[in-house]
Parts: structure tokens; C-alpha cells; sequence
């Protein structure tokens, strides 16, 4: 047991048995083996990694077992799953309760999180577990710090490898995949970057940099960095000591708005627990750490405003540099602000055009860790959602060139101009019509723009997007992302958010300035309200015809 204590909480809960009692077997042949029911059952699994908030040498970690039906001594694959931020772990009772796939949500991991219930189903043992500092597993959070979450996810390894028939391959290494959304996506990363024993991860919505997710170009995101703690907060999760000071000096403190207004150290807390530091060590000939080919699926929200498409396509790119089998799939979902703030409809299929993500998952692990190959025939290496319906099937995300270009005179804008009810943003529309129809927005816009403050003394921050205006003169935002480009940085050859859009009849594409934008502002628009500069320069759109893959209805 490698030293683990191991305390069994609950009674097994027996929901199915393979085969019947009266088996018959032709004279002389080997009775069939016995069939063991599937059941579930709760463990604590004691991590090496410190107790971080008693002072303990070790931590405990709370954990449901689902066991699959099969056959005494029948081996099976192993997969490993884990929630997003605030949540805790798929228990046995939420499995029984399992409202199925087609139940409302307005967030992608919550369907991930559903998958356990499937995954048991189809014969593979499953582990959920709480993340330390979240449900009742002990220690506080550190938002996935090597050091503690992965030593914790190792150990959970160890323990399953020590207590489960698990299948194996030639070598002798237990088939394990991954799955889990947001912060259930970000422990994935990091584990298979540690543990050689992971085959096959599942990560949707979730980051390459953490820093570079809630601070992009070094402004704050200050909507997602203040609601995240105090869901934390508010909810009673335990938090590290270091993550309360990031808490403190990014979320909670109202009046910071640049990355270099929290502590370096806070920083660098941020910066170290994500793929982009491990990339980063990966090249770095002094370090000894070298990262392996790994088979990841990402799952990814267009209209993911804190993970946008950007984090997997980094995440997909150096998986892929080292070999792996790499896919990416993305969806009309994400981490979403709502309406009335949003210009965008309700978050809608969690698919990509004909692709449900939730049977490429199935068929993904089938591939992976029971050697079904065959089922991953025909799911493409990207596949970029455009709407409900329609989406286009990519060897690589296109840039954009230089046939739709946006060109902005030297324009003016105020702080006042936002998306929360004042003066409207500015519109810079693309010049000329679009001639025939089918047209698509598709890839990474490329910005080269001049800014400059228009308030001495004060830096300003451009709020650009990439805008639709429809024929009756209502401007939307595509997939609400915004970029915030701030005046005292260069901004030639600037790579903007990826996005993903159909046009509609009478719709010209063209460039959104705003003053102040409601995902950086704490409340009500303060920290950007007096926010002014003039912005010129040209941002080129990713615009195509192009044949896009049709979902049936």
C-alpha cells in the first residue's frame, strides 16, 4: 500500500451483476468465472504532500471508487476524475441521481462531470476525488501546485494500483485516462506531466497559463479574478495561504488593475502551476526535467471568457510537438457571462458541428485504453465550432492574412463607452461588402495598432474585440472575447482571441473599440471610467467561404 491509510466510509452499493445465477457449460469445460457486481464506495487516501493547513506530514484525501461489473480476475482500464473550482467530487449518490446528458446547464464541466456515471457504465473503474482544501478532503487549496494537488493526485494512483485489478499493458503500466472540467481539467495536465503511468486525458476548459488567463496582457481580469475567490470564500473552501494573497491583491482589492499591482512572488505562484511553465522547462537545457508524449482530447468554449480557445490551441501545440496523438474540439460553451451583459444567445451544443463531444470522449478512451482504434476514424485533429449547427474541420487554426483588412484612422475613445449601459462602443466597420454568402469568421484575428493615452500620466487600456454589425444596425460581439491592449506596450503582429462565427445575411464584420469592459471592472464600471485613448493602425480578420461540417438535427 506504499504506506497509505486507507478507511473505507461507506458500504458497497451494488447497482449490476454480469450474467445469471444457472450458467451452463458443456461437459468437461472451465466453469465460467464469477461475475462480480459493479459498486462504489468512498476511501481516504493519504497524500504524501503536507497538510497545508493542520501542519500534518501528510494529507488526506477523500475519494468515490467506482468499481465496474466484470469477471473475478477480469482486469479493467482505469479513469481518473476530478471537479472544477468550488465544486467537490462525484459521489455515489450524485452518480444514482445522474440527470443525463440532455438536463440543463450553463456550463461544460458540469457535463463532464456526468460522464462518471457513463464511464462506469461502460466497464471502466472510475475515481472521483476532492481536490485538497475542497470537500472533505484536507489541506487548503494552491491551484494546482505541483508540489500538493499533483503529489495528491500520484498517490491516488498508487493506492488504485495497490487495490483494483486494473487492466495493463506490456510493460506492466495500468491503462489510466483523465477527465474533468476547469480545475478538474487543469490537475490532468499537470499529473501526466509528472506521472508516466497516464495515457489518455480529457481536459475541457481549462489553461496553459494560469497568469496569462487572469491577467491577459497584464490587465486584471477582474470580474473572473474577484468572483472565483469569493465563490471560495463564500462557500468555505479552504485556501492557501498564498492563494488567499493572490485572492487579496488581484480579486479583492478594488482599485488594481495591472498584473505589476500584485506581489511577485503572487505572480509567480500563478505563473508555475500550468503546461506553460512546463513547456518552458521542457527547452530549458539546464533543467533536468523533460516532458513525454502524452494522447490528450481538448474540449474548449468559444465563448470561454477565462480559458479562452487560445489555452488549449498552446496546450494542443506542445503536446503535439512531443508526439502525442492531440485533438481539440470546440464548443458553443465555456466559462460564460450571461445577459444582459452578454450580446451573444445562451450557451448552446456542447458539440462541434457533427461531433458530440460526449460520444468522442467514449470512443476516445475505447481508442486509448482498450485498443478500439477503429472508433476514432474520421474525428479531426481541430474541429472549430461556429454555431449551434455548423462547424469546420482543421489540420491547424488559420491566421488571419492580409485579404480582410480593417483599417482604423486615428479614432478616440472613452472610458464611458462600455458594454454595461452607457455610450455605445465604437464600430469600425470592414470596408466594401462581402460579395456572395457563406462566409465565416474563423481562426486568430492578427492586430497592428498604436495606442496612446489620452489622459497624461494615466495608462489607458484599448478593449478590442471583433464585432458583427446586422443589417438593422445592432452590433453584437463575436463570442465575447475580449483583448485588452495596454497603451504603454507594442501592438505590431499582436495575435487576438481566436474565434468562431457564421455571418448571417447583411452582416459586416469589422473591429469593436470599448472604454472600459465589464470582465475587467470589480462592479460597476470604476477602475476604467475614466479610461480614454486614441487607437490606430489596422487588425486583420480571419474571414473565409468555406464548406462547414452540418450537426443533423
Amino acid at each position: 500500500m506504499s504506506g497509505w491509510e486507507v478507511r473505507l466510509l461507506g458500504a458497497a452499493i451494488v447497482s449490476a451483476a454480469l450474467g445469471a445465477c444457472g450458467d451452463s457449460s458443456p461437459p468437461g469445460a472451465a466453469a465460467p468465472a464469477e461475475a462480480v457486481a459493479a459498486q462504489s464506495y468512498d476511501v481516504i487516501i493519504e497524500s504524501p504532500a503536507p497538510d497545508n493547513l493542520t501542519g500534518a506530514a501528510t494529507t488526506a484525501i477523500a475519494a468515490t471508487v467506482f468499481v465496474p461489473a466484470h469477471r473475478a480476475g477480469e482486469p479493467y482500464p482505469l479513469i481518473l476524475h476530478s471537479h472544477g473550482w468550488g465544486g467537490d467530487r462525484i459521489t455515489a449518490a450524485d452518480a444514482a441521481d445522474n440527470p443525463g446528458d440532455d438536463a440543463p446547464t450553463n456550463f461544460y464541466s458540469a457535463i463532464l462531470d456526468r460522464q462518471v456515471k457513463h464511464l462506469w457504465d461502460a466497464g471502466y473503474a472510475v475515481i472521483s476525488f476532492d481536490e485538497r482544501g475542497f470537500g472533505a478532503s484536507g489541506g487548503a487549496s494552491r491551484v494546482m501546485d505541483p508540489d500538493y494537488e499533483t503529489r495528491d493526485a500520484i498517490a491516488i494512483l498508487d493506492w488504485a494500483e495497490a487495490h483494483l485489478e486494473l487492466s495493463r499493458d506490456g510493460a506492466g503500466d495500468p491503462y489510466v485516462g483523465t477527465i474533468g472540467g476547469s480545475y478538474g481539467g487543469g490537475f490532468q495536465l499537470l499529473l501526466a506531466a509528472h506521472d508516466a503511468r497516464v495515457d489518455a486525458l480529457v481536459p475541457g476548459a481549462t489553461w496553459y497559463d494560469l497568469m496569462q488567463s487572469l491577467a491577459p496582457n497584464g490587465v486584471i481580469k477582474k470580474l473572473y479574478d474577484f468572483g472565483l475567490c469569493l465563490s471560495a470564500v463564500q462557500a468555505q473552501r479552504k485556501l492557501d495561504a498564498m492563494t488567499l494573497q493572490v485572492c487579496t491583491e488581484a480579486g479583492f482589492n478594488p482599485l488594481s488593475r495591472f498584473e505589476e499591482q500584485v506581489s511577485a512572488d503572487a505572480r509567480e505562484f500563478l505563473a508555475a502551476h500550468g503546461m506553460g511553465r512546463i513547456e518552458a522547462r521542457h527547452h530549458n537545457a539546464d533543467d533536468g526535467f523533460r516532458m513525454r508524449a502524452v494522447d490528450a482530447l481538448f474540449v474548449q468554449g468559444n465563448r470561454d471568457v477565462l480559458f479562452p480557445i487560445d489555452q488549449a490551441l498552446a496546450n494542443a501545440r506542445f503536446l503535439q510537438s512531443l508526439g502525442g496523438d492531440v485533438r481539440l474540439l470546440t464548443n458553443e460553451h465555456g466559462h460564460y457571462v450571461g445577459p444582459p451583459l452578454s450580446s451573444q444567445p445562451p450557451l448552446g451544443w456542447w458539440g462541434c458541428g457533427p461531433y458530440d463531444s460526449l460520444a468522442v470522449i467514449r470512443d476516445w478512451f475505447d481508442a486509448k485504453l482498450r485498443g478500439q482504434r477503429d472508433k476514432l476514424a474520421g474525428v479531426p485533429r481541430l474541429c472549430l465550432s461556429l454555431d449551434d449547427t455548423h462547424a469546420l474541420a482543421l489540420e491547424t487554426m488559420p491566421q488571419a492574412g492580409d485579404a480582410h483588412v480593417v483599417e482604423i484612422a486615428a479614432t478616440t475613445v472613452s472610458g464611458a463607452q462600455n458594454d454595461a449601459g452607457g455610450p455605445p462602443p465604437t464600430f469600425v466597420p470592414l470596408a466594401g461588402a462581402l460579395e456572395g454568402d457563406g462566409w465565416v469568421l474563423a481562426g486568430t484575428p492578427v492586430a497592428d495598432l498604436t495606442l496612446t493615452s489620452s489622459v497624461p500620466g494615466v495608462e489607458a487600456v484599448a478593449f478590442v474585440g471583433i464585432g458583427l454589425r446586422a443589417a438593422d444596425g445592432s452590433v453584437r460581439l463575436v463570442d465575447d472575447q475580449i483583448n485588452p491592449l495596454r497603451a504603454g506596450q507594442t501592438h505590431a503582429q499582436r495575435a487576438l482571441y481566436t474565434i468562431g462565427e457564421t455571418l448571417n445575411a447583411g452582416d459586416t464584420p469589422g473591429v469593436l473599440l470599448y472604454g472600459s469592459f465589464h470582465q475587467y471592472e470589480p462592479g460597476a464600471p470604476t477602475n476604467f471610467s475614466a479610461n480614454a485613448y486614441t487607437v490606430s493602425g489596422r487588425v486583420r480578420l480571419p474571414l473565409q467561404r468555406a464548406q462547414a461540417l452540418v450537426r443533423q438535427p
